[in-house]
């Protein structure tokens, strides 16, 4: 029998890697300040009233992610994804007819946010986790890393289109790209979980073991939410949260009172940003399989801290570059964090349901950053007071990573005693 260029394991990694590159997260990221100053820049709107668009996205993406896991956990991740990705598209659509009342244009952030929640990481988490163990964090970081490549192709293509054609135009052009490529590739490469005779992408050739799937029990919701490391995570992952998306739909609103600073300088030091993301995913995903989980968290969240602090000073495009890059790295390892934390701290089968939560938890901080940043700025006549206070904010996340004790599931050693000879 031919050998199989790729093993069915990894195939699974790219199709989710295709999924997330052009889910809502990056274009919301990356591609949403682009669109909403353009949209601002027609219709008259100020930043206050763009920032709490942000806020209904995250809020509406917030909600959904309540009812993730149920779907998911019926529908599987191949035909969950697929629904999202074709539900997302339409979203865009909406979002591309929109007028100047800033109802519609709540309203379609509103949809935006709650369809685009299933096209992002929490849709893959599952069946990247079925099907490898050793490799888990590595398997996640490249699938997870490819967000960052749609984040540096959208800022560039957004200002393309919107300078040649609009805002409308770019929308249009990334719903059809979600309908005519990202959508079959997903429902062909994605499989749910690997069959009882596939081999295991973490070692090769050897049979499929019974993993954590038949192993573990099922981890009931009362379990979970009284369990203090449920909590901690949480909390972690809500300030983390905040700190992001205070910044992120804001950049151009920071860095052009930070400095000389022009649309295309903004697009590129996103993409810029975007591109260490890549490489952050990467190399978090490899440090989660060799370091503990906190150990690694608290390093992306050191960088975050960095990369405001930067930002409080920098007054060039090259000094914002910079602070981009790190930011880039930080949260590059979040997609990475939240799904292996959830497979170890609470087993392969909550993965979903934790998964969801904790992504719950992290859009309630990433809700209140947009409008509360810009009414900070805007008290304190200044940028830098928030950055500043952001900076401080993340000894929160530090310290909850300092407390977290062992993992309930730990990774498959290397030699498998099952397979050992008696």
């Amino acid at each position: 029998m031919a050998r199989q260029v790729i093993s069915p394991g990894w195939k699974v990694v790219i199709g989710s890697g295709i999924g997330i590159s052009f889910g809502a997260a990056p274009i919301f990221t990356s591609g949403f300040a682009l669109l909403t100053s353009a949209m601002a820049h027609e219709y008259g709107w100020n930043q206050t009233e763009v920032a709490q668009a942000a806020t209904i996205v995250l809020s509406a993406t917030m909600i959904a992610y309540l009812f993730c896991a149920w779907p998911l956990d019926r529908l599987g991740s191949r035909r969950f994804a697929a629904t999202s990705i074709a539900l997302f598209a339409i979203s865009l659509v909406v979002l591309s007819q929109v007028g100047p009342s800033l109802s519609q244009f709540y309203l379609a952030a509103a949809l935006f946010g709650f369809v685009g929640a299933g096209t992002n990481v929490v849709s893959y988490a599952k069946a990247i986790s079925r099907w490898f163990d050793r490799k888990r964090g590595l398997a996640l970081g490249l699938a997870a890393s490819a967000q960052a490549g749609g984040s540096f192709i959208v800022p560039l293509a957004a200002h393309g289109i919107i300078t040649r054609y609009g805002w409308s135009a770019a929308l249009l052009s990334f719903a059809a790209f979600e309908i005519v490529v990202c959508l079959p590739l997903v429902a062909w490469l994605v499989k749910d979980s690997p069959p009882a005779d596939a081999s295991v992408p973490d070692s090769g050739s050897r049979p499929q073991i019974a993993e954590p799937e038949v192993a573990e029990a099922d981890i009931g919701a009362a379990e979970i939410v009284r369990s203090a490391t449920f909590w901690k995570l949480a909390l972690c992952f809500a300030a983390i949260g905040m700190s992001f998306y205070a910044i992120a739909p804001n950049t151009m609103y920071i860095l052009t009172r930070r400095g000389d600073v022009t649309a295309a300088d903004v697009a590129w030091i996103q993409a810029i940003g975007a591109i260490a993301a890549l490489f952050g995913r990467i190399l978090v995903g490899l440090l989660l399989d060799r370091l503990h989980a906190r150990v690694v968290g608290i390093l992306t969240v050191l960088l975050m801290a960095t990369s405001m602090l930067i930002n409080g000073t920098a007054t060039g495009v090259a000094t914002m570059a910079a602070a981009s890059i790190l930011m880039g790295f930080a949260i590059g390892g979040e997609a990475d964090l939240m799904p292996y934390l959830a497979g170890r701290y609470f087993g392969t089968r909550s993965v979903s349901k934790v998964f969801s939560w904790l992504l719950f938890a992290f859009c309630i901080g990433a809700a209140a950053g947009p409008v509360a940043f810009v009414r900070l700025s805007t008290l304190s006549d200044s940028v830098v007071t928030p950055l500043l206070l952001l900076s401080a904010l993340q000894i929160v996340p530090v310290a909850l990573f300092l407390s977290l004790g062992r993992y309930r599931t730990a990774p498959e050693p290397a030699f498998n005693l099952a397979a050992a000879p008696s």
